[in-house]
């Protein structure tokens, strides 16, 4: 039996209308190595009140996604104890806003914005991320490409040390592992507040530090550099790979170590008590206050609007090869930032000056 085309039309009508809305995302479901990474269809989300939809251009994959890939026993306390508690990685975002809820005020569909993603929700390796209006997002500075501006989550983490202890004029610090995501962030923006800046670095990266604002380069593979002679207000420990008591030495009598994070296995947790209970601030990992994602994202906008802070863009991924980017990232190596870049049209922007062939910067961005 036939059904009345005007049927047969209404129901097709409806589908359309109320079909699942989907998008493609890098979804992990379970702990493990980059090959657990998967591209699937998954539901777009639908921006609730004080929410806002972005339609992501580009993101990264750091440090932070691949000890959440790969957590070790104090990781999965925050992460999930049997499999991730969020299904899509990723912190930082550039994108385009497409829809707002209600009682959104600060954006509007087609505004460029940057940002982090909330660590409690999912994330920005997909096609589609919401974002509370109060999380850390603001307008993107303009004429900047997207992948110019997913750099918050490492400036975020050195400027948190940073600013705990006031590092400005006067002050002398030595940053190792200053050419990664957190280390080449903590050169420019201890630039930027007045401080006196030595990088330590490989040799392939003397350059890449001077022309961040290094006022000293240190090459680590041509000798012990803590044997340098001179002391430092603080020591700046960006990469995980130099231990406290290798670096004390280089500290002024009351000079602090920083770390960005307690340690593979929580071994500087006995240091950072024994400081609390000495008070004397020797070794710390000082974390981001809670609630100030919002204005340190503005405060990153000003610092790239004045000239002060760029990206350093290692390598650029699609999104279908963020396994790839993941591998990379694992090795230890990477120099700034790996981007994903979401929207096809970012990536064919870049083409010619793909930062894996080692093409010229433009003048915000810096390319190895």
């Amino acid at each position: 039996m036939d059904l009345p085309r005007s049927f047969v039309g209404l129901l097709r009508h409806s589908f359309w209308v109320y079909r699942p809305q989907i998008m493609k995302a890098a979804v992990i479901t379970r702990y493990g190595s980059p090959d657990v990474i998967k591209i699937l269809d998954a539901p777009k989300p639908a921006p609730g009140a004080g929410e806002v939809l972005i339609r992501v251009h580009a993101t990264t994959v750091s440090r932070t996604d691949c000890g959440e890939l790969r957590p070790r026993i104090i990781g999965r306390l925050f992460f999930g104890l049997r499999r991730p508690r969020r299904t899509i990685f990723g912190m930082d975002f550039a994108g385009v806003v497409e829809a707002v809820g209600a009682e959104v005020m600060s954006f509007k569909p087609g505004d460029r914005v940057f940002g982090m993603c909330p660590s409690r929700s999912n994330g920005a390796q997909a096609e589609y991320v919401c974002i509370p209006e109060r999380a850390p997002i603001a307008i993107m500075p303009a004429n900047m490409y997207f992948d110019e501006a997913v750099a918050c989550e490492g400036a975020f983490y050195a400027n948190s040390g940073l600013r705990k202890f006031h590092v400005g004029p006067g002050h002398k610090i030595l940053i190792y592992g200053a050419s990664g995501a957190i280390g080449s962030a903590a050169v420019q923006l201890a630039k930027a507040y007045g401080a006196e800046v030595t990088a330590v670095v490989a040799t392939q990266h003397l350059e890449l530090v001077k022309s961040l604002g290094a006022d000293r380069a240190i090459d680590y593979t041509a000798g012990d550099f803590t044997r340098i002679g001179e002391s430092f207000d603080f020591v700046f420990e960006a990469v995980g790979k130099a231990s406290f008591f290798r670096c004390r030495r280089l500290l002024k009598p009351k000079g602090t170590f920083m770390a960005t994070d307690v340690g593979p296995w929580g071994q500087y947790l006995p240091l950072m008590i024994w400081s609390s209970i000495a008070k004397n601030n020797r070794v710390l990992v000082p974390l981001p206050p809670r609630g100030s994602g919002h204005a340190f994202v503005e405060f990153l906008k000003a610092r790239m609007e004045a000239g002060q802070f760029r990206a350093v863009i290692d390598r650029r991924y699609s999104l279908d090869e963020i396994a790839d980017a993941y591998c990379y990232v694992e090795t230890g190596q990477k120099v700034g930032i790996v981007v994903i870049n979401v929207a096809a049209a970012d990536a064919s922007a870049h083409i010619a000056q793909d930062s894996r062939i080692g093409t010229g910067p433009s003048t915000s961005i810096i390319h190895l």
